[in-house]
């Protein structure tokens, strides 16, 4: 009997720790979510030039070698960690995890493991999770914005369905109306499943000033009465700066 409520104990767990991005994927039913692998790497100071070069001339013909058709690179070293590079990748399903992965199937094995040994030695810290992109909530432009502005909650139990209407009635108009990048996301496997990322594009650091584009829109009482909304329901976790690096990106 102890092994059976175990083994229900375990099947719960998982179920549970899956239910967030289903329950996002439902909430926005006109369009099926996409999902992406984020990468977030620390790399060595003295070893960025190295590592950098790494990514242009070996990992990135690597990858489109193996058909791998888009990646999208940010750094954060204004308004953020320095140093930090964020890698966004899309994530079709993952049956593809239990196949080589796509450097591997390149290069081959051992040309692989000494290219990955490379990067290593350039790298202090490496994580990885999933993201599911809400498609409903967000507002997708051509090209990607240069400079994105990225904000993550932490939505309180049962509050996923009111964060959500907030964001679709009173954020995401401002964002159509001025044809501006809103790219809302929810977290899943290697990261907290109760958060949301918001990122807002803008194309030149200068747009900073004076505010953000709903504070310039909803002027400051009408921006005080949506944080206050999105704070009854949600944690301000962090928000970070980051800038698109074209020459890593495809």
């Amino acid at each position: 009997m102890r092994k059976v409520t175990g083994l229900l104990s375990v099947q719960a767990l998982a179920l549970v720790v899956g239910l967030p991005a289903l329950c996002w994927a439902q909430m926005t039913p006109a369009a099926p979510p996409a999902m992406f692998r984020a990468t977030v790497t620390q790399v060595r100071p003295d070893m960025l030039n190295e590592w950098l070069d790494l990514q242009k001339n070996e990992v990135i013909p690597a990858l489109k070698k193996a058909g791998v058709k888009t990646r999208t690179v940010y750094s954060s070293g204004l308004f953020g960690t320095a140093g930090e590079y964020l890698v966004v990748t899309p994530l079709e399903k993952f049956a593809d995890f239990d196949n080589p992965n796509p450097i591997s199937k390149a290069l081959g094995p051992e040309a692989a493991a000494r290219l990955f040994e490379k990067l290593r030695k350039c790298t202090v810290s490496s994580h990885s999770y999933a993201l599911t992109r809400l498609a409903d909530l967000s507002n997708v432009t051509q090209p990607p914005p240069p400079i994105i502005v990225t904000t993550r909650f932490r939505i309180a139990s049962g509050k996923n369905a009111e964060f959500a209407n907030i964001i679709k009635t009173d954020v995401l108009p401002i964002y159509k109306k001025a044809n501006a990048s809103l790219v809302v996301n929810a977290r899943g496997l290697g990261a907290n499943p109760t958060d949301v990322t918001i990122s807002a594009g803008i194309t030149k650091y200068a747009d900073l000033d004076g505010g953000s584009l709903l504070l310039k829109t909803l002027g400051p009482e009408g921006f005080a009465s949506l944080a206050t909304k999105v704070t009854a329901i949600s944690s301000l976790i962090e928000q970070v700066v980051r800038a698109r690096v074209a020459d890593l990106s495809f």
